[in-house]
């Protein structure tokens, strides 16, 4: 894909998402009605991601998509990490609210993210992104931290829902909640859990799907371990939870995701100018 187009497409798709994003952060954060039919926890964890949302991911998204379109290398994974994360989020905002005055704007705005990453990802040529990389590296940090997080969140989400399947009762994190299904769970065991294992194996075999895959499944787990950090501190501020170490612990996970993309990210090769 040219440069002139890509950073075109960045430039339109991101503009559009930063809106509709914004439309339905503060739409669920000042219009109270929005999310009258959910029960006060969901209530809470929805306000809580509209926050992370406005104060998070928008700016991410438009800093990210300034950096892409100068064509410098890693602004392009950061893009794509925030644009799959934003798609994942709106399915959830899509399937797991009651319908509300806002529906439409969540259904557009999980099209628009998601045909941003696929249009964007397509275009891209795989063995490209694998010359920008050193290849006499081994990238053991970053491919043992994408497996890790992979399995790790495949052992908590289990630890949950296995008991609940044989004992054929109600998950324990899915009371107060007032949904069937869990629908981050059906997300992550369905795509996402499984794209962080077959990633870290591609990434520790020097594929280059591994080194095009690797930096955004890892800037997407950056952002949802600071959302699930600012859940967790606002569980405590209302109530629901106690536990404040569950906070610090997905904020330390979040840094350490930090230090090990930016150093995956600064042994890139520079662009030819």
């Amino acid at each position: 894909m040219s440069g002139e187009f890509r950073g075109k497409a960045i430039l339109y798709f991101t503009i559009a998402t930063v809106i509709l994003t914004a439309v339905t952060s503060l739409g669920g954060l000042l219009y109270h009605n929005t999310y009258s039919r959910e029960t006060a926890l969901w209530i809470a964890q929805a306000a809580s991601q509209d926050i992370v949302n406005l104060a998070l991911i928008v700016p991410v998204l438009l800093v990210s998509a300034i950096v892409a379109r100068r064509g410098i290398r890693w602004g392009l994974f950061v893009w794509l990490g925030a644009m799959l994360y934003t798609a994942y989020t709106f399915v959830i905002y899509s399937f797991g609210l009651h319908f509300n005055s806002l529906f439409l704007v969540y259904c557009w705005t999980l099209g628009v993210s998601a045909y941003s990453f696929i249009t964007l990802t397509v275009q891209i040529t795989p063995g490209v992104v694998k010359g920008w990389f050193d290849e006499s590296r081994h990238e053991y940090f970053m491919s043992l931290l994408v497996l890790a997080a992979g399995v790790l969140f495949y052992l908590m989400w289990l630890k949950d829902d296995l008991p609940a399947m044989i004992s054929n009762q109600m998950p324990a994190g899915l009371r107060g909640t007032g949904l069937p299904t869990n629908p981050v769970h059906v997300l992550d065991y369905s795509f996402i859990l499984p794209g962080f294992i077959i990633t870290s194996v591609l990434l520790l075999k020097k594929k280059a799907l591994g080194y095009l895959f690797a930096p955004v499944l890892m800037t997407f787990g950056v952002l949802m371990n600071l959302t699930i950090a600012v859940i967790a501190v606002v569980m405590k501020m209302t109530g629901y939870d106690d536990n404040v170490a569950i906070s610090m612990l997905f904020a330390a996970f979040a840094l350490l995701g930090i230090a090990v993309l930016v150093s995956f990210l600064r042994h890139m090769k520079k662009a030819a100018a």
